[in-house]
């Protein structure tokens, strides 16, 4: 299922924001995901499972992907394993926002930063700023 909550955002100069998919099982911090997306430049795009990350994927890539890795079905470390694997999607940012304990989160870290919940919005932003600089 896909949440889609946000619109087609433009930048003053008509130019598109940059997209983050945000990929959270928790609604509630799914839409903090999403604001603190929001506040550094970033369109998001909202989902609760990886079967819609996946089918929204083949029809665009995003600037920067933020993922739960304990998701209703399956793990986010796949689909970023997927993204990297693809020509196509390899250059999208990943931040990985997760629980999981010590030993996953470093295996984690292994392929893109790690931020662990409950997590400081300072972190998240500082990351999901430098993903919005560089598209």
């Amino acid at each position: 299922m896909q949440v889609r909550m946000a619109n087609d955002t433009v930048q003053g100069s008509g130019r598109r924001l940059p997209r983050a998919f945000v990929v959270e099982d928790d609604f509630l911090t799914l839409q903090l995901l999403r604001e603190v997306a929001r506040s550094v430049g970033l369109e998001p795009v909202a989902f609760t499972h990886l079967s819609s990350v996946r089918r929204a994927l083949r029809d665009q890539a995003p600037a920067v992907l933020v993922v739960d890795d304990d998701l209703p079905d399956g793990q986010g470390a796949d689909l970023v394993r997927e993204l990297r694997a693809n020509p196509h999607t390899r250059h999208v940012r990943v931040v990985f926002c997760t629980a999981a304990d010590h030993e996953r989160r470093r295996d984690l870290g292994r392929m893109a930063p790690v931020v662990s919940k409950p997590f400081r919005v300072e972190e998240l932003e500082h990351l999901l700023a430098e993903a919005a600089a560089t598209h």
